[in-house]
């Protein structure tokens, strides 16, 4: 493993930490403003604070898989990483109903995942995880 590799690997793994951190706190955020919040909504609000903070497990889980350069983790952590930012703002955009510190709360999760794309997908990175050749497993 490169020295740079080694580097966003840690970068990238802080920022999952800070995720759950950042979750475990929305989540008690939640709990204790949970009558700001609609009374049907409150169910999800905090579901969602539970399995975001999970979430960030499966991500240091993915990011302990690309620092043993698996491919797969990295690609599936790519993959988590690029679309949960853009199912976290299509969520605010079609919930307007939902207090604004907990859209803030979202946005502040969505950062986080985002800054983990940007680690990992530079080119340097990427050139780590390469496809295999179809035609050297014939």
């Amino acid at each position: 493993m490169t020295t740079q590799l080694n580097d966003t690997l840690h970068k990238a793994n802080f920022a999952a930490k800070l995720f759950i951190i950042w979750n475990v706190i929305f989540f008690l955020i939640s709990l204790m403003l949970k009558s700001s919040i609609a009374s049907d909504a409150v169910d999800s609000v905090l579901l969602r604070g539970g399995v975001y903070a999970i979430g960030g497990f499966i991500l240091v889980f993915l990011l302990r898989q690309m620092s043993q350069a698996k491919r797969s983790g990295w690609l599936r952590l790519s993959i988590i990483t690029v679309l949960a930012p853009l199912g976290v703002i299509a969520f605010i955009a079609f919930t307007p109903h939902l207090p604004l510190w907990f859209d803030a709360g979202q946005i502040g999760s969505a950062l986080i995942l985002a800054y983990i794309a940007v680690l990992i997908l530079k080119q340097d990175v990427r050139s780590q995880f390469p496809r295999a050749n179809k035609s050297a497993s014939k």
